[in-house]
C-alpha cells in the first residue's frame, strides 16, 4: 500500500509541476460530478478528482468539481428533481447513483446511455469486467458505468469462532448449527454476544435467492434488468419459503438479533460474533475492531446445496446525460479515469470496493496489497466465482419494497404467521406495488 501511495503522490507532483501557474479560464472545460461518498469515502472521491485534475485534466484542459449531495437516495431526488423540471443544463455532467436510481434513469429521456456514449468516441467497454457490465445493463445495453462495486459477505469474529472450534459456515444450515456455540450470556441468562445479527431486506435477499437453483429471480423481467418487474417470481419458485425456513431455523436457536442499524458497531464491539455487510464496510469494520479480535471474512453461506449461483454485484455506477459536445467528452475522459485501472486500485485500497477494471486483478500492487491484505481478496474470489447473471433488483418504490421485506421478515420471526403466510402476504403487497406502478405508466 506504501508503494502505491509514493507512486500516486509522485505523479501528482509531477503533473502539478508542469501545470503550475496555469490560469483557469477560457479554454478550460468543467464539469460537475454529483455523489454520496462521505467519510472515508469522500476522501478517496476527493483524492482520486485531485488527481485527475491535476494531471490528465491539466493536460486535456479539464476541471472536475466533486460535490456531496447527501445519501443515495437524497441524490437520487435532487436529480430527480431537476430532471422533471426539464432543465438539462441543471443537471450534474456526472451523478453516482446506487441501483435504486435505475429506475428513473431508465425512464429519462436525457440519460447518455454509457455504451453509447463509449460507441460515439470510438471506444467501448470490454475493459469493464463482466459481472460489473451485467450489473448495470437494462434491456441489453449498458446504462451506467460501474464504479463503486461491492458484493455482500459474511463477516465474522474469527477469535470467538476459534475459540468455539469453528470454521466459516459454508452453508445456512452450518451457520444454524454454529450459532448455540457462539452464544454467551451473563449470569442472569441475558445475552451478551449472539451469534449473528440483522435481518434481511432487499440486498441480502439478492443474493440469498440469487444463488438458488444456480440463478433465480425475485420478479420477472430478470429482476428489473429487461424491462419493468410484472409480478414477484419468488412466491411460485419457492426460493423465498426455503430462505425464511432457514432463516427461521437460525433464530430459534437463540443466536439472531433483530437488528436493523447499528449491526457493526455491535459486531465491532463483540455483541454479536457475525454479520452479513457489504465488501465496501471491509476498512471501516477493521477500523472499528482496533484488534479487539481477529476479523474473519468469508462468502455468503450457501441456502443449500443446490444454491451454487453466488452472489450479485451490488454499490453503484456513473450516470451521464446528453449535454454539449465538449462536455460529453469531458465526461468520458473522466469516466475512463474513475474506471482505470490505476484509479480503481487505489479506490480499492482505500475504501474495500471492487475493481471494476479487468487489468486491476492483474496488477502487481493489486495482487500484493491482497497478498498483504488476504480478507480483501475474498470478496472479487466470491464474485468471480459467481454466475454474471445473478443481479441486483431494479424495481419501482424500491425503499418501500425495502422496508417490507425487512418488517415482515420481523414479523414471521416473532411470531406472527408462518413462512407460507409471510410468502403469500409479501408476494400480494409488491405485486401491488408493481400493478399499481404499471397502471400509471399505461395513463
Amino acid at each position: 500500500m506504501r508503494r502505491i501511495l509514493i507512486t500516486l503522490l509522485g505523479l501528482m507532483t509531477a503533473f502539478s509541476l508542469a501545470a503550475g501557474g496555469t490560469a483557469e479560464d477560457d479554454g478550460i472545460t468543467r464539469i460537475t460530478w454529483w455523489h454520496s461518498n462521505s467519510g472515508a469515502l469522500g476522501e478517496a472521491a476527493d483524492a482520486l478528482v485531485s488527481n485527475f485534475n491535476e494531471t490528465i485534466g491539466a493536460q486535456e484542459g479539464i476541471r472536475v468539481e466533486a460535490i456531496y449531495q447527501g445519501s443515495a437516495n437524497d441524490t437520487l431526488t435532487k436529480v430527480r428533481t431537476v430532471a422533471q423540471a426539464g432543465d438539462v443544463d441543471e443537471l450534474p455532467d456526472l451523478v453516482q447513483l446506487d441501483s435504486t436510481g435505475v429506475v428513473d434513469m431508465a425512464s429519462y429521456d436525457g440519460i447518455y446511455y454509457v455504451e453509447d456514449l463509449a460507441t460515439d468516441h470510438g471506444e467501448d467497454l470490454s475493459f469493464i469486467l463482466d459481472h460489473a457490465l451485467e450489473s448495470m445493463r437494462y434491456q441489453g445495453k449498458v446504462i451506467g458505468l460501474p464504479f463503486n462495486a461491492s458484493t455482500l459477505l459474511f463477516y465474522y469474529n474469527k477469535t470467538a469462532f476459534d475459540e468455539a472450534g469453528l470454521e466459516a459456515p459454508r452453508t445456512l444450515d452450518d451457520l444454524i448449527a454454529a450459532a448455540p456455540h457462539l452464544v454467551q450470556r451473563n449470569e442472569n441468562g441475558t445475552v451478551t454476544r449472539y451469534a449473528v445479527a440483522g435481518v434481511p431486506t432487499t440486498y441480502e435477499l439478492c443474493a440469498f435467492i440469487g444463488m438458488q437453483h444456480g440463478l433465480s429471480y425475485l420478479t420477472d423481467m430478470a429482476n428489473g434488468h429487461e424491462g419493468t418487474p410484472t409480478r414477484v417470481l419468488f412466491d411460485e419458485e419457492g426460493t423465498l419459503a426455503a430462505f425464511l425456513g432457514k432463516w427461521k431455523a437460525l433464530y430459534e436457536t437463540g443466536g439472531l438479533s433483530n437488528l436493523t442499524s447499528g449491526i457493526s458497531a455491535e459486531f465491532a464491539a463483540g455483541r454479536t460474533a457475525s454479520m452479513f455487510a457489504s465488501t465496501s464496510n471491509l476498512t471501516s469494520v477493521l477500523e472499528a475492531i482496533g484488534g479487539r479480535f481477529e476479523l474473519g471474512v468469508a462468502p455468503v453461506p450457501m441456502v443449500d446445496e443446490d444454491a451454487t449461483g453466488g452472489v450479485n454485484l451490488g454499490g453503484g455506477a456513473l450516470f451521464t446525460f446528453h449535454k454539449d459536445q465538449a462536455t460529453e467528452d469531458a465526461v468520458w475522459t473522466f469516466m475512463k479515469y474513475l474506471t482505470s485501472e490505476e484509479a480503481q486500485l487505489q479506490w480499492h485500497v482505500a475504501t474495500g470496493y471492487l475493481p471494476v477494471n479487468k487489468a486491476t486483478y492483474e496488477n502487481a500492487d493489486y495482487i500484493a496489497h491482497c497478498q498483504e491484505n488476504p480478507l480483501f481478496a475474498v470478496a472479487s474470489e466470491q464474485l468471480l466465482a459467481s454466475n454474471p447473471a445473478v443481479t441486483g433488483l431494479w424495481i419501482p418504490n424500491a425503499y418501500q419494497v425495502y422496508y417490507s421485506f425487512q418488517s415482515s421478515i420481523r414479523s414471521l420471526l416473532e411470531g406472527n404467521g408462518d413462512v407460507g403466510q409471510t410468502v403469500a402476504s409479501l408476494a400480494s403487497e409488491i405485486n401491488g406495488y408493481l400493478d399499481d406502478y404499471n397502471e400509471r405508466q399505461g395513463d
